[in-house]
């Protein structure tokens, strides 16, 4: 992955409406306290930002001709009261499994510094102090994804998450007011790689394969951008690769 093939995924009236609909449903069952703690209108940031690079993501492939996805929001049956099952969603007469991560850059470096330094966010464990790790050939998806919004998340203006809840599920249009969802109008593919180049580069080596956050309880995979692949080479493994049966 270069910095010039980094490309700019649609934003559009389809994909805010379809994330802000389904993320009304997610918020009252997601763990408050997942990887750090947030206040009421930070994880509601959180969750929209991970569901519009999903959705940003899925349209881009289906206006390049890819039918044949199935999002797990669409056809998940636990009334959106569980988490999801190690994947976003599905291409390819194969069901190929497809992981999405969205991340903010640290200190708002440039793409060229995002590209050299950062990685594909792959879970080792979810507690890095008791760690359980999830070695790279147990996980769930053979694609993991990586995009990047230049923004903010709001953390402000509500104190009780019960009070939240209320408003958007009394009209969910009110997420776009309450976290400016204007400032993710520019989701970035930063690049995707497989399950198996990830099992190969890290060797399952927890010491010298890892890394973390100060602030997140999360531990995760090598996975560096640089060696990922771009958004081109996606679309080609979408429409051969995840269609040989």
């Amino acid at each position: 992955m270069k910095a010039e093939e980094v490309y700019y995924l649609p934003f559009d009236d389809t994909v805010v409406d379809r994330t802000m609909k389904n993320v009304v449903k997610k918020y009252d069952n997601t763990d408050k306290s997942l990887m750090y703690e947030r206040t009421p209108v930070e994880l509601l940031d959180n969750l929209i930002m991970g569901d519009i690079a999903k959705n940003s993501l899925i349209f881009y492939l289906r206006e390049c001709g890819i039918d044949n996805i199935i999002d797990y929001d669409d056809v998940r049956t636990d009334n959106f009261l569980n988490a999801d099952p190690g994947w976003d969603f599905l291409v390819g007469q194969r069901k190929v499994k497809v992981e999405v991560k969205s991340s903010i850059p640290p200190n708002n470096e440039s793409i060229s510094d995002i590209v050299s330094k950062r990685d594909i966010k792959i879970t080792a464990a979810l507690d890095k102090d008791n760690p359980v790790i999830i070695f790279p050939k147990d996980l769930e998806s053979h694609l993991h994804i990586q995009i990047y919004f230049y923004a903010s998340p709001y953390k402000y203006g509500y104190d009780s998450f019960d009070e939240l809840s209320r408003d958007i599920n009394s009209d969910y249009k009110k997420i776009a007011t309450i976290i400016g969802i204007d400032k993710y109008s520019q989701p970035l593919f930063l690049g995707w790689n497989t399950k198996d180049e990830v099992v190969k580069y890290t060797n399952g080596d927890i010491k010298n394969h890892t890394w973390t956050f100060p602030w997140t309880k999360r531990l995760y995979w090598d996975c560096p951008i640089r060696n990922a692949h771009n958004l081109e080479s996606l679309v080609r493994y979408c429409k051969t690769h995840a269609n040989q049966v």
